[in-house]
């Protein structure tokens, strides 16, 4: 008998929440957009040049706002890490060819951090990376165990790529850009 009142009690509280529990279903979708965006996980980041960028961690990616409507490079780089350092020149020439709808933003995971080389886009030094590196471990599983570590999201946010690399293959990521585009 506990056991039928335990069931009944779950699925009445399944159907009121699933039935927005005496919400008014007159109600456009934009007002339940807007009550499920309350549930994303949001953190700031700020670059090097001082800039501060609201990120959303959501279900299948980010939002970095200000960016909306970009493909996002997120790099995870650790400053003397070679093959690291062998990558900037490449991201700086995809950060000019595609600089209205892309943009290459770098996630120092160890070392103290040089500009040295990353003029076309946008740094952030290990201590103001806010809480993307917990946001990329939910997501990926990548706990910093090697880098330089890239990610793709397309316009959306929506991660579409996600590799450890030892050479960076820049051919294959500006085709992927143009594919996202």
């Amino acid at each position: 008998m506990t056991f039928n009142k335990l069931a009944i009690s779950f699925l009445f509280t399944a159907s009121l929440l699933l039935s927005g529990c005496g919400g008014d279903d007159s109600k456009s979708s934009s007002t339940s957009t807007t009550n499920t965006s309350a549930a994303v996980d949001t953190t700031t980041i700020t670059t090097t040049s001082g800039k501060s960028i609201q990120v959303d961690k959501t279900a299948n990616g980010f939002v970095f706002h200000g960016y909306e409507g970009q493909v996002i490079l997120l790099e995870v780089y650790g400053d003397t890490c070679p093959h690291c350092l062998d990558a900037i020149p490449a991201y700086n020439r995809l950060q000019a060819k595609y600089a209205n709808s892309m943009k290459v933003i770098a996630l120092e995971s160890y070392g103290t951090l040089t500009n040295a080389g990353m003029q076309q886009y946008d740094t952030v030094g290990k201590a103001n990376t806010g809480k993307m590196f917990s946001f990329i471990k939910d997501l990926k599983g990548y706990n910093l165990q090697a880098v330089p570590y890239l990610m793709i999201l397309s316009k959306d946010g929506t991660i579409v790529y996600d590799k450890i690399l030892s050479d960076f293959p820049e051919s294959d990521i500006d085709a992927r850009i143009q594919q996202l585009l």
